[in-house]
């Protein structure tokens, strides 16, 4: 599990699905009720029980994100063997990865962008996104967090103050 507090009231926490193998396919009820109880039990946990929020779900990991005040996305992906995300973020973003990380950090940025503001990010904020390796920075007026999860996920965190 990882609770993090970031800048303006922004709360994220991860949790694997219980009673799941390790990279199992979970149902997707069983991820949604699990993202729902662990987002309920973060905000009881903070204190912040209203304001914006966004859930992630991939195989047996879940990730929720809160925030009192702004806009806020995520997004957690399994990295696969024989996945072809290199390919997804090409497609995306007009222009080959560097490497299968950058790839992860174009996808699960591209995701979380859109959790967050609405629409898909433009293509040359992707690229940028996926050509920096830092794992926070503030790009085009949002925050982004990248970090690894457990060895096997990719999570983004996209946040804006209003």
């Amino acid at each position: 599990m990882i609770q993090a507090p970031l800048p303006n009231g922004l709360r994220y926490d991860v949790r694997l699905v219980p009673d799941a193998a390790r990279g199992e396919r979970v149902a997707r009820a069983l991820q949604s009720a699990a993202a729902a109880d662990l987002l309920a039990e973060l905000r009881l946990r903070t204190g912040v029980g209203e304001g914006p929020s966004s859930k992630s779900h991939s195989r047996d990991l879940v990730a929720v994100a809160l925030a009192e005040t702004g806009r806020v996305g995520i997004d957690a992906e399994y990295r696969a063997a024989g996945r072809p995300i290199e390919k997804i973020a090409h497609h995306l973003m007009d222009a080959a990865p560097s490497d299968m990380m950058a790839a992860y950090r174009a996808f699960t940025f591209w995701e979380a962008h859109y959790k967050a503001c609405g629409h898909f990010p433009e293509k040359a904020l992707l690229r940028a996104v996926a050509g920096s390796a830092a794992p926070a920075q503030e790009m085009d007026g949002l925050f982004v967090l990248h970090c690894g999860v457990e060895d096997d996920f990719s999570l983004t965190l996209v946040w804006a103050q209003l």
